[in-house]
């Protein structure tokens, strides 16, 4: 058909190269897939040296029982130098139990890694200061102490529910009562929803048992990517997800006795899985005992489900009194003044939502996150100069002498963040605060570009006592030790300001905050399952959440809350929040359960949950799952089952695209590569700032033509030409972009300020690159755990970047593939003849699988309305390029074929990135190929059709089968090396050369 690539032949290179495999085989069947969960939890599982020379020794003293096992006690025995050291290597499962899914019995407890005669941890240790102590007897939980005891120590009773008010010391003081109930044989997990929730309250307990840190006595805790335990350690804090997947392991409850599951009312995804594993757990471990905490949780339901007669009780509180005031009161306090009708200029001059107009740059919109911000929200000012005017002082305001404050309430657009108001607010409160108030101010936003939006402005309200505060950003991609300084208290006369996400809304206590300043704004992930699509929605929190919020200002005196939304839309709140489970993708989650040998695929596991998942949702996660090639069905189609893939990815704590990327990067010899383009992927925000070309035109015709370019547009202009050049080098590809730009970046000496000047000169954040550089951290070691280890092979193609690319697409290409349409070819005369001429961007147009039960919309293509039409047969969507994307301005491209990542709807669906593909990365990685042999074309999927002869078919499927082949000897040895195989080398040379040869 009609501007499809022909494939180039490689028969005899190819063929040979296969018959020598099958001659080396000898005809072998496959191994069946086994797994090591001991190196999947490598990050979880550091413990003490004594451990590790203990370990060493007994294996040294263990006979061989076969030469399998004498190599696998080797393996287990040698220390691997650098990211191998102390990864532990598989045992051996029977075939019936890999079928079955069921978990491979390990050694995998997070108290495996402690000697077994450790000293018992000390109930009340010396260093414990009194005021401590005293602190901790004034709690109200102390005096629930002893009626949680006997409800914990009811042999007929194995879950307790415990529900208390903010500031009742429940966190800190219920897993204190248990260890110092039985320090010696206790062992308990306490499992919170965030990571600096599990970090701060372990620091926090660990002081109150006299411990100098968490993980140097009898308080520890286990994060991703940080872990702080020691021999000692009999009181574990972590998250839920750490937990979820230390259960992956069969004997992982053995030696823990009881667990914690704090803030349950929050119902994240991960925990509504751990607490239906818990629950079948039961029956398992009948020495286990689970406790539930909240302060807001439903108790009937969460009783119900339980069991009717699950006891509970509950801790009154003590805060201190909290003053409420609503928008209303906010309006009337500050004067300031809404603009009329709640609208506001474009802040993007021109190419704020003008998606394909002329000189629009790429990456120009790549600082707004999220969905609902392609077009610009209204309700609020982005002109200084009229915001300015807005900012009175209510002694000399004589704006409401004539406007009621119900008129000034209705010109809000509550569903936007006024952020001159919070400002103006924020300096309020600022004013009346006298010297020798030391409290601190927490502010919630939504996320962490609101956050960054609020400092900006505030820093530009505040004007001269900007110098008094001490602005302090809170969310969960910083770093750390950067989150660590909220708790810092700041030197007598300047005021420590908080920009917080909802991380501190629970759990944590920031001790000198008396003010709470909310936008009552969240975001949440949701997810729509008929055309497998996430989205992050901004929206209103429940009550509940609002509730734990205002009392974050309470803890330690008498505290204030301004809410800035009206009474009325306040009463209109929803009580609780919509479960995550019932508007997230799945995909991450069934491969969990499967693994774990509780979910088949149909249900039986998730539809036992406190609130099931649709059927929709499971059968969309499912489908996702089999084009990444993760599952199978078996011979009648009923039952599902993990591929080799599958087993891999599940041990990944990454979304199966991501982990796919990073296996994937490590066969192809471009691991680096994969890090960042993985990274890039799950870091949530474009490390790419905006540049806005328009500023270049903004003073329009009557520009003198000797009038000098401001310093400004210089800078931007050679930016966009920097940015230009490498995107020309990695060819179009987004992805492909990230990694080039982060291989470049952490090559640099981070202490000299070179990395700083590198953002400087390609337009990125420098916050950006680092928040890469963690997740980048956190992969490597999930690959190192899983047996795929840093070597020279893994990173021979990582200047290849039809390599990369192929990595790209070898995960996106099954379920995320863009068809380029094409006008036809135009020409103009030369002196030579005529030439074809380049092709223009805006002449393009794109389009996805579509729904196959959805009408054709006979709409014109150009209408905001999404359009389906038929493509062979195959129904199809029209999406539009973002201008975030460096593709944005692509006007060619020699394969019609693109993969993406984001596709996100507003008025129209936009693909947020994209990487072209070649030819042979769809045959290799692109579905199911079928052959027709009399029309010469191989169909990818049904709908990707490519001309080439029925024997590159046959090749091509003879590599597939090779490659899983090798992912199961990979599963039976995670410490098998495959990347450096005849069979990769073949599939690298394809890629590299689309065909070609050398």
């Amino acid at each position: 058909s009609c501007g499809e690539p022909m494939i180039y032949e490689l028969y005899n290179h190819v063929q040979s190269l296969l018959l020598s495999l099958e001659e080396e085989d000898g005809g072998d069947e496959s191994l069946v897939p086994k797994l090591g969960l001991e190196s999947i939890l490598l990050p979880y599982l550091k413990g003490g040296e004594e451990f590790l020379k203990e370990e060493k020794e007994k294996k040294k003293s263990e006979a061989p029982t076969n030469s399998n096992n004498q190599k696998q006690q080797q393996a287990n025995g040698t220390k691997k130098k650098r990211k191998q050291k102390n990864i532990p290597s598989s045992t051996s499962t029977s075939s019936s139990e890999t079928k079955r899914q069921r978990r491979p019995r390990e050694r995998s407890s997070f108290w495996n890694t402690l000697p077994k005669n450790t000293p018992p941890a000390i109930a009340f240790p010396p260093t414990v200061s009194k005021q401590i102590s005293l602190q901790r007897s004034k709690l109200p939980a102390s005096k629930a102490k002893s009626n949680f005891l006997s409800l914990a120590n009811d042999p007929d009773r194995r879950v307790v529910l415990v529900t208390g008010e903010t500031g009742c010391g429940k966190t800190t003081q219920i897993p204190q009562f248990i260890l110092e109930e039985s320090p010696t044989d206790t062992k308990i997990v306490v499992a919170q929803p965030r990571r600096l929730a599990a970090t701060g309250v372990a620091g926090r307990v660990a002081e109150e048992r006299g411990d100098a840190k968490p993980g140097t006595g009898s308080v520890g805790y286990v994060v991703r990517g940080d872990t702080a335990m020691c021999n000692n350690t009999r009181l574990l804090f972590c998250t839920t997800g750490v937990l979820l997947r230390q259960l992956q392991c069969e004997n992982a409850l053995d030696c823990i006795t009881h667990i914690i599951v704090d803030e349950v009312h929050e119902r994240h995804l991960d925990t509504d899985v751990l607490l239906g594993v818990l629950k079948e757990s039961l029956d398992i471990y009948p020495h286990l005992r689970v406790i539930l905490m909240s302060a807001t949780m439903d108790a009937d339901r969460f009783a119900a489900y339980w069991g009717n007669d699950t006891p509970r009780m509950h801790i009154p509180g003590f805060t201190h009194p909290v003053t409420d005031y609503t928008l209303e009161d906010v309006l009337e306090l500050t004067g300031y003044v809404p603009p009329k009708n709640g609208k506001k200029k474009k802040k993007y001059g021109g190419g704020g939502g003008g998606y394909g107009k002329k000189k629009q740059s790429p990456w120009a919109d790549s600082e707004r996150s999220d969905d609902e911000k392609e077009e610009e929200d209204e309700g609020q000012s982005t002109d200084t100069t009229s915001a300015s005017s807005r900012i009175t002082n209510p002694q000399s305001s004589s704006s409401f002498s004539t406007v009621p404050i119900e008129e000034l309430v209705k010109r809000v657009n509550e569903s936007n963040i006024d952020y001159d108001l919070l400002g103006t607010l924020v300096r309020n409160i600022l004013n009346k605060k006298s010297r020798d108030d030391d409290g601190s101010i927490l502010v919630f936003l939504p996320g962490a570009p609101e956050i960054s939006k609020a400092e900006q402005t505030l820093r530009r309200i505040l004007g001269g006592i900007s110098g008094m505060v001490d602005l302090l950003p809170l969310h969960g991609g910083l770093q750390p030790k950067d989150q660590q300084l909220i708790f810092r208290k700041s030197p007598r006369g300047r005021t420590k300001v908080i920009l917080s996400t909802n991380v501190a809304e629970t759990s944590i206590t920031i001790p000198d905050c008396t003010v709470v300043v909310d936008t009552c704004r969240e975001k949440q992930s949701s997810y729509d399952p008929s055309n497998r699509m996430p989205l992050l929605v901004e929206r209103f929190a429940s009550r509940d959440s609002l509730r734990q919020r205002r009392g974050r200002a309470g803890r330690v005196r008498p505290g204030t809350c301004y809410k800035l939304i009206s009474k009325e839309t306040h009463n209109r709140l929803p009580q609780h929040g919509e479960p995550e489970i019932r508007r997230c993708a799945l995909d991450q989650t069934l491969l969990s359960l499967m693994f774990l040998g509780v979910e088949s695929g149909g249900g039986d596991f998730l539809g036992k949950l406190l609130d099931p998942p649709s059927k929709e949702s499971i059968d969309a996660a499912i489908y996702s799952l089999e084009k990444l090639g993760a599952v199978k069905r078996d011979g009648g189609g009923n039952n599902l089952s993990l591929t080799p893939l599958g087993m891999h990815l599940a041990g990944i704590p990454a979304p199966p695209t991501v982990g796919k990327i990073l296996i994937m990067g490590s066969l192809l010899g471009c691991r680096s590569a994969a890090l960042a383009m993985a990274a890039g992927m799950s870091v949530g925000r474009s490390p790419f700032l905006k540049i806005d070309t328009f500023q270049f035109d903004r003073r329009g015709p009557k520009r003198g033509d000797d009038e000098e370019e401001s310093a400004d547009e210089l800078r931007q202009k050679k930016i966009l030409r920097e940015r230009n050049a490498l995107f020309k080098t990695v060819g179009n590809s987004d992805h492909a972009m990230l990694a080039a730009v982060y291989m470049a970046w952490s090559s640099l000496n981070g202490g000299g300020g070179e990395r700083k000047r590198y953002c400087e000169s390609m337009g990125l954040s420098f916050n950006g690159m680092r928040d890469m550089k963690q997740l980048v951290s956190q992969l490597d070691s999930s690959l190192c755990s899983s047996g795929y280890f840093s070597s020279k092979q893994s990173d021979a193609n990582s200047n290849s970047w039809r390599v990369i690319r192929a990595c790209a697409v070898s995960a996106l290409a099954p379920g995320q593939i863009v068809r380029v349409e094409r006008p036809g070819a135009k020409y103009s005369e030369t002196a030579e003849g005529a030439v074809e001429k380049d092709g223009k961007a805006k002449e393009l147009k794109f389009f996805i699988r579509g729904d196959e039960n959805a009408s054709s919309n006979q709409k014109d293509d150009n209408n905001t309305s999404n359009t389906t039409r038929r493509y062979h047969g195959v129904a199809e969507e029209r999406v539009f390029m973002h201008p975030s994307s460096a593709n944005f301005n692509v006007g060619t491209y020699p394969c019609p074929w693109l993969v993406y990542h984001q596709l996100v709807r507003t008025s129209k669906s936009f693909l947020r990135d994209a990487t072209e593909c070649s030819s042979y990365s769809l045959l290799l990685f692109g579905g199911k190929v079928e052959v027709q042999a009399s029309n010469e074309l191989l169909i990818i999927d049904d709908w990707v059709r490519l001309s080439a002869n029925a024997r590159i078919g046959a090749l091509i499927g003879g590599l597939r089968g090779k490659v899983d082949d090798l992912l199961s000897k990979k599963v039976a040895d995670p410490n098998l090396d495959i990347a450096g195989t005849v069979q990769m080398k073949i599939i690298v040379n394809l890629l590299k050369t689309d065909g070609l040869g050398e």
